[in-house]
């Protein structure tokens, strides 16, 4: 009953050279999975994605973390309901990216709302990252397009 490929291998992190802060192997692979069926055609890497997505929930603790790595284990191991023998990240990209279209379209709000998290998280990252800037026309952030004057510390002596 459960799909195949239900293993504990997962060597996507260790094969990008990762040390996660925050997600488990399996939860990184399903994570850069994603990015690569959603950011078809995007001048993005997808594991640059997964690590900003780690990196982020690290940072940002709990609920948002829990609940996202709760996401990623119900979409490696739910493809069933979609009909398919193989984990998430077995799938083609255009297998998972169907997948996802059907959690976006799911008559469940719960798996509409899992879908509208991670997709939120995936296109933010990527559309962020300095490899998109041409599509979206983006300068940078403020340091990089402006040269701000050196703050210098002023000793005022002692104040009495």
């Amino acid at each position: 009953m459960l799909p195949a490929g239900c293993t504990a291998d997962y060597p996507q992190a260790a094969d990008d050279g990762i040390d996660l802060a925050s997600l488990s192997p399996k939860e990184y692979a399903v994570a850069r999975a994603a990015a690569e069926a959603l950011l078809a055609g995007v001048p993005v890497d997808p594991a640059a994605i997964a690590l900003a997505i780690d990196r982020e929930l690290a940072a940002v603790g709990e609920p948002i973390r829990s609940d996202l790595r709760n996401v990623l284990r119900l979409l490696e191991h739910f493809t069933i309901l979609g009909f398919h023998r193989s984990t998430f990240t077995e799938l083609r990209p255009e297998q998972r990216l169907r997948y996802l279209e059907g959690w976006a379209k799911s008559r469940l709000s719960l798996r509409r709302a899992a879908f509208q998290a991670l997709r939120g998280f995936v296109q933010y990252f990527a559309y962020i990252h300095p490899q998109t800037r041409d599509l979206t026309g983006f300068t940078g952030p403020l340091p990089e397009a402006v040269s701000l004057p050196v703050v210098r510390v002023v000793d005022y002596g002692e104040v009495v």
